[in-house]
């Protein structure tokens, strides 16, 4: 790299990407490089304007010496300045990174969490968590979607979507979880439900479920949840709810405007003959179905 005496000037062009292509690969073969680029990149990450990363390269010419011989490009602070962005961004990157888990169509994808707990995911669904809290013994996850948890005995276990929450020490549960909608089901020891307004405290056995902030409850005979073999199964579900579920097994679409999405759906269907699902389902509700094309279905009242 040529020693320009206006230095300041040099890395005002390089960080505003005006040098030649010649002064680039000259700059890149200095041993002062890869810490100014470091510097470059961290205030970047940082979201620092640019004014400042100016001011941060004339802070670098005011403890520069006139006097010297040889100019070096790299003051003794700045190297203290790349030491803490270095720390500072690697602090941060850990302890945000998401780790995420996410099935497809038809899909069910076993988790083993951090601490040894598991989660099983039914179709389109989606779990992450954040690798750092769980190095704190804080077990927190995000859902969407639907799953199944068999959580390992330790601190408090929670599962968050939207505005509601599911937290457990130790025990086996359903959660169904999306806009609107938040179903849970306990098959071994307690949960605590919380949405925006209330909680409920649910065991072996019990469900509940809420819709647009209210709580509905009732109890059930399963020891597992009937989707983790292959056939979903629903109580006085409303019908978006069903047809969410057949949607996401099936990788279909299903247009719903001429029905009433709102009514209430009680039982089941296979998770391995679409006709065989769509007839147990809207046969018993008198909602006629038919295929506009191999992917796309149109419902309609009988």
């Amino acid at each position: 790299m040529e020693k320009s005496d206006n230095i300041d000037v040099f890395l005002a062009k390089w960080a505003s990407g005006e040098l030649s292509e010649e002064e680039i690969n000259d700059f890149k073969k200095s041993k002062d490089y890869i810490l100014y680029e470091t510097i470059l990149e961290g205030t970047k990450l940082l979201e620092v304007p640019t004014v400042d990363r100016e001011k941060l390269f004339d802070r670098i010419q005011e403890d520069i010496s006139e006097e010297k011989k040889v100019i070096s490009l790299v003051p003794k602070w700045a190297y203290a300045i790349a030491a803490s962005i270095a720390l500072i961004l690697g602090y941060t990157l850990f302890f945000n990174q998401n780790i995420t888990h996410q099935s497809g169509f038809g899909e069910r994808l076993a988790v083993t969490l951090p601490d040894g707990s598991e989660a099983i995911l039914n179709a389109k669904s989606k779990l992450y968590y954040k690798k750092g809290s769980w190095e704190n013994t804080e077990r927190i996850v995000f859902l969407d979607g639907e799953a199944f948890f068999k959580v390992k005995k330790g601190n408090t276990f929670t599962v968050k979507s939207n505005h509601n929450s599911v937290s457990v020490l130790g025990t086996q549960f359903n959660v169904n979880a999306s806009s609107g909608f938040f179903e849970v089901i306990c098959y071994e020891g307690k949960v605590k439900v919380e949405n925006k307004t209330s909680s409920k405290i649910i065991t072996k056995g019990q469900a509940v479920r809420s819709i647009d902030a209210s709580f509905e409850e009732w109890e059930l005979n399963e020891i597992t949840p009937s989707w983790t073999t292959g056939e979903s199964s629903f109580v006085n579900t409303p019908l978006q709810q069903v047809i969410s579920a057949l949607e996401k097994q099936y990788k279909i679409t299903i247009k719903s405007e001429q029905i009433s999405i709102n009514q209430r759906y009680s039982g089941g269907f296979t998770h391995d003959n679409l006709q065989n699902a769509l007839h147990t389902i809207f046969d018993a509700m008198d909602i006629k179905f038919i295929f506009i094309d191999k992917n796309t279905i149109e419902l309609s009242k009988e």
